[in-house]
């Protein structure tokens, strides 16, 4: 998958105490905070296109797979924004 920028987008982080000589290395991530409507929380959105080798395993019958650090699984969601959508918050694939 590859990390996207888009407008409004400030950028995150390694978390708090973390050690790149014990923990590796930590990129930076852009995502917007959002207050989710119906439950009143907060939501923090990054975004991620995949590349053309993964849309074909996602057509031919692949799967997503969400990674989670920690031994508790936060509250997430997951959706699929349009090509309209993207275009109107001027998603672009990150430099890296």
């Amino acid at each position: 998958m590859q990390i996207c920028t888009f407008t409004g987008a400030r950028m995150l982080g390694a978390p708090k105490g973390w050690d790149q000589k014990l923990d590796g290395m930590c990129g930076i991530l852009p995502v917007a905070d959002e207050v989710d409507v119906q439950s009143g929380h907060n939501f923090m959105y990054s975004v991620w296109k995949p590349t053309p080798e993964q849309l074909e395993a996602l057509n031919n019958g692949g799967a997503i797979r969400l990674g989670i650090c920690g031994e508790s699984h936060p509250v997430i969601n997951m959706g699929v924004l349009t090509p309209e959508t993207c275009t109107a918050a001027g998603v672009e694939v990150a430099a890296g």
